[in-house]
């Protein structure tokens, strides 16, 4: 009975500082649903691989992500929020949207 004791007060000791880490860790970073990044749009390439329109702060970014990581393909510099992804990826091809 006191070895079920014991483990009781051992967990609920490691319970409360997991809780206090979490609370601090929130508290500092904002926790993941934190505005200065946001994935405006994103198209699949396939299942595992697709390309995103991403907003950090201010700036606007095209990325592609893949299993094994990102990578950043362009800053764009004149990006309306509105504007579609389509539309943006014709722009700069220099063709006009079907």
């Amino acid at each position: 009975m006191a070895s079920v004791l014991q483990f009781l007060l051992a967990f609920g000791v490691v319970l409360f500082f997991l809780l206090v880490v979490y609370y601090l860790v929130q508290r500092r970073f904002g926790g993941v649903g934190s505005s200065n990044i946001v994935v405006v749009e994103k198209r699949y390439l396939d299942r595992k691989t697709f390309i995103a329109i991403v907003r950090i702060v201010d700036e606007y970014y095209v990325i592609l992500v893949t299993d094994g990581g990102g990578q950043v393909i362009k800053k764009l510099e004149d990006f309306k929020e509105k504007e579609s992804f389509s539309t943006m990826l014709f722009k700069k091809l220099g063709r006009r949207e079907k």
